[in-house]
């Protein structure tokens, strides 16, 4: 049973991927993010990384619209998202396979250098790219960099990922992760 505090960092989540802010989910959303993502990083749509982001968002939301799509209307609404997390989190199989492996691939586009750690320009790009103003990095990354070195590896990012999900503690930095909830 998902948490208040869970419910409404969910409901954050939500609204990161509702593009269009209709109030539902669609495989076109996250198209428009990947092709945020391909315009920041001048990829072709021929482009070996645009194609396997592109492959993983599509099983992302096939998983999506398998598992939360009640109505079989090809969307996803707050409360089939929400129920749907609800599943994913009390299932650590399902979680390591829908979340880890979005996690890595999003990493290593986001990882603009190639240095295998995600720097604070780094993240005001990711912000951006998931329609969250950029202007919140100064302020939300060095909470996330825990250890103070000016960057996030993956590892790290995947521990704030999952504290982001599971974390009922209101204080804890990966809650806003995303900007304010």
């Amino acid at each position: 049973m998902l948490t208040d505090l869970q419910k409404r960092k969910l409901t954050k989540l939500f609204c990161v991927y509702d593009n269009n802010c209709g109030g539902f989910l669609e495989y076109k959303d996250f198209e428009l993010i990947l092709n945020k993502l391909a315009r920041l990083r001048n990829w072709s749509s021929r482009s070996s990384k645009y194609l396997a982001l592109q492959q993983t968002f599509k099983k992302r939301w096939k998983k999506l619209e398998d598992t939360a799509d009640k109505s079989h209307n090809k969307q996803v609404n707050l409360e089939e998202w929400l129920s749907y997390y609800d599943e994913i989190l009390s299932d650590e199989q399902k979680y390591d396979e829908q979340v880890n492996a979005l996690v890595s691939v999003v990493f290593e586009a986001f990882d603009k250098d190639g240095n295998n750690k995600i720097s604070q320009s780094e993240w005001a790009e990711l912000l951006s790219v998931y329609n969250i103003s950029p202007v919140y990095a100064p302020s939300i990354f060095p909470k996330l960099d825990a250890n103070g070195d000016g960057f996030l590896t993956k590892d790290e990012l995947l521990e704030l990922i999952r504290d982001f999900y599971y974390s009922d503690d209101p204080s804890h930095p990966a809650n806003g992760m995303f900007g304010p909830y």
